[in-house]
């Protein structure tokens, strides 16, 4: 391939750079989605596709692709390539598959099945091959027409550190790194991160770079670990400087032996910071640590951007980063130095720099909060996807998150001042990164629901529910979004203009996401599409007819075949596209909207939109507070029946002991379990976690189980 036969894509002609250093698929198809996020600067937008808020509406589904490859993450964590008609794409079993874009149809694929990979994995494509972490020891290179393996080389060989990263290509060479995070044991003792640039041709190291200061890991390597990249990193192909968002320091908050970190006394370099560093031989130009000796798991591991702003009079190259400490910065990109950090989500404890004895420390944001998935940036806004979610600490110990209790927002940003210009908030975790397309911003929650916002306002125009639930990010070309939904019923997902044009849709107007009211009465007004509502609800089923079920502060039920129904003064039908809940108590309220057909059943598949929204006036009752402590071993609870006060604000302090089994605790209104009161994030043993809901208001025996052991891990809930 001729490089100087193909048109320069725009980011070549912007920056006036050559491209005689860029893989000839990454120029030729620069109007797709040729790499991880987009382009050497990470920017994760695109103006080369036809999607925009004129036709966003019609996006619907093209194809759908099986994952089978399940991780502990779910099937997708990684970002898909296209280049042309071929989509490459990586499951969280180390799978890899070429399909095609117009079908989802397999051209060929190379399994591999490995048990150990956490991901952000996912291929990179250039020079005729595939680059990808095939397990996480070894890198490996195939054959981009047929997935045949033309090398492989091990990078890690101790079990204390492996690779968990999509890969860079340029300049002949491929850049990724190891991290600690892999394994039998999350940062277990004596990992360090390093990062590698690898011949494309040979996959021999050219060059690697200790992301840890200290050889022997600040005096304990038998306790200590810390270091390496989980995201890509950018390339600025003017200067040769790749810039890396680099991972925390551990054990966090510390051990028995060694509380608050005293293991690893000082500031731990080089964890947590971003370091820029020359492509083609690895020396450090420069680094900047944003959290010294971290005591939280709060990296700065999120793809830093490059882009240039005129900030405080001065026009200035920059590049942003952030992390999972929920701070958004700008750094001047030649030397550094901070030109503006903001904080993104809910903060409570994170700046402590130690832990106080005797007390268990709620921290916002967890280990899982923040910001733990790609931003995006364009016109002079960055866009950011974050996580309001706790952690619970002790000097030497952390309880662990409940997924299913965090929140989740997006963010717009001005690079010029980091002021924020708009944030909207979501009722799950937002995982699903940030994403540009022309005017819109997608974004997509852990929930499975994919949305787009105007991108100056924030505006939502369009809502779509996946089939699985997300933690992973789309690519995009043409017409066509390919987005992974590996959360559950794992499915890489095409979503295609034109293809939702009869589909029935419903979109909550007002009251808008967020909001908080002035009044008790709160009116849900709805916009529908491609649905006729008919007051008649006693006739027999019509495709495309039906009425609308209202629902505040339950989740809309969308069981297939059973009626969308649940406790009286919870739910309402109706034909309208608006109702009003009268005299709504003050607090925090959840309003749900769904299309049911005459007989009350959901359709399938579900089409239901959600807002939560904050009531004043009237005067909080508080609710009794209770704790629980729950065991899990030899696959039997500690105990068979739990009493609690009725409505009682319910924690249980769960601790599973069985040695690589997950377990949960959920609870329901009978045996048969068909009606779910709560159902925890379940964990894989020995670990341990805090489960928050509160129990039914009405008396009575419930019951509870594990979710992954039905039969055998089974009690009674009884509420007094």
């Amino acid at each position: 391939m001729v490089l100087t036969a193909l048109m320069l894509p725009a980011w070549a002609e912007a920056d006036n750079v050559s491209t005689s250093s860029v893989p000839p698929e990454v120029v030729q198809y620069a109007k797709d989605w040729p790499l991880p996020n987009k382009d050497y600067s990470n920017t994760r937008a695109t103006s080369d596709s036809s999607i925009s808020s004129a036709n966003v509406a019609s996006l619907g589904e093209a194809w759908y692709f099986k994952i089978t490859g399940i991780g502990t993450f779910g099937g997708g964590t990684s970002n898909p390539i296209i280049q042309g008609n071929t989509v490459y794409f990586q499951d969280l079993k180390g799978n890899v598959f070429a399909l095609d874009l117009g079908t989802g149809q397999t051209i060929w694929k190379k399994e591999y099945n490995s048990s150990a990979v956490e991901g952000p994995n996912g291929p990179a494509v250039g020079w005729g091959k595939v680059f990808l972490a095939k397990d996480i020891l070894n890198m490996t290179a195939l054959n981009a027409s047929n997935g045949q393996e033309i090398w492989t080389v091990k990078l890690s060989n101790v079990s204390t550190s492996g690779i968990d990263i999509q890969p860079a290509i340029y300049d002949g060479m491929v850049y990724t790194s190891t991290v600690p995070g892999t394994g039998d044991i999350f940062y277990a003792p004596g990992g360090i991160g390093v990062l590698y640039a690898l011949d494309q041709a040979t996959g021999e190291t050219k060059w690697n770079f200790s992301t840890v200061d200290s050889p022997n890991l600040w005096g304990h390597p038998e306790v200590n670990s810390g270091g390496g990249a989980w995201y890509t990193p950018a390339i600025d192909m003017k200067t040769g400087l790749t810039f890396w968002g680099i991972g925390n320091p551990a054990p966090w908050p510390g051990t028995l032996e060694w509380p608050n970190g005293t293991s690893r006394p000082g500031p731990n370099l080089y964890t947590n910071s971003i370091m820029a560093i020359d492509h083609a031989n690895g020396s450090l130009a420069w680094y900047n640590q944003i959290y010294p000796h971290d005591l939280f798991d709060l990296d700065f591991q999120i793809a830093p951007i490059l882009t240039s702003a005129d900030i405080s009079g001065m026009q200035q190259d920059i590049v942003i980063g952030a992390g999972k400490m929920g701070r958004v910065y700008a750094f001047n990109r030649s030397t550094g130095s901070i030109l503006w950090a903001t904080a993104v989500g809910r903060h409570e404890n994170d700046q402590l720099g130690l832990l106080p004895n005797g007390t268990t420390t709620m921290v916002y944001p967890s280990s899982l909060g923040g910001v733990e998935t790609p931003m995006a940036y364009t016109d002079g806004m960055v866009y950011v996807a974050y996580n309001d979610l706790a952690s619970y600490y002790t000097p030497t110990s952390r309880a662990g998150s409940n997924i299913s209790q965090g929140k989740g927002g997006l963010t717009a940003i001005r690079v010029d001042t980091g002021q924020i210009l708009w944030t909207r908030k979501f009722n799950s975790l937002n995982v699903g990164a940030a994403t540009v397309i022309n005017d819109l911003v997608f974004t997509a929650s852990y929930d499975g629901n994919v949305y787009a916002f105007k991108k100056d306002t924030g505006e939502r125009v369009w809502k779509y529910t996946a089939p699985a639930g997300i933690n992973g990010w789309p690519a995009v070309a043409g017409d066509t979004i390919v987005w992974p939904a590996g959360v559950g019923n794992a499915t890489l997902v095409a979503l295609r203009l034109g293809e939702n044009l009869t589909t029935p849709q419903i979109m909550i107007t007002e009251p808008k996401e967020g909001a908080v009211l002035s009044t008790n009465n709160v009116t849900v007004s709805l916009k529908v599409q491609n649905f006729n509502l008919t007051g008649n609800m006693s006739k027999a089923n019509v495709t495309g007819e039906g009425h609308i079920h209202y629902f505040m502060d339950v989740i809309a039920p969308t069981l297939s075949g059973r009626p969308a129904l649940t406790e009286s003064g919870t739910w309402t039908m109706a034909s309208n596209t608006s109702y009003t809940w009268k005299n709504v108590s003050q607090g925090t309220h959840n309003f749900s909207a769904e299309l049911v057909n005459n007989d009350h059943t959901p359709l399938r598949p579900p089409v239901v939109d959600t807002v939560t929204v904050t009531t004043p006036n009237l005067k909080a009752i508080s609710a009794p507070r209770t704790v629980i402590y729950l065991d899990a071993r030899n696959m039997a609870f500690n105990q068979s029946t739990i009493t609690v006060p009725a409505a009682a604000q319910v924690t249980i302090q769960f601790r599973n002991d069985d040695q690589g089994i997950s377990h949960n605790f959920a609870v329901y209104t009978d045996s048969s379990a068909l009606k779910r009161i709560f159902s925890g994030n379940a964990i894989v043993g020995p670990a341990s976690t805090t489960y928050t809901f509160n129990a039914p208001t009405a008396k009575g025996s419930y019951f509870f189980r594990c979710d992954i052991h039905p039969t055998q891990m089974t009690g009674q809930f009884i509420v007094t």
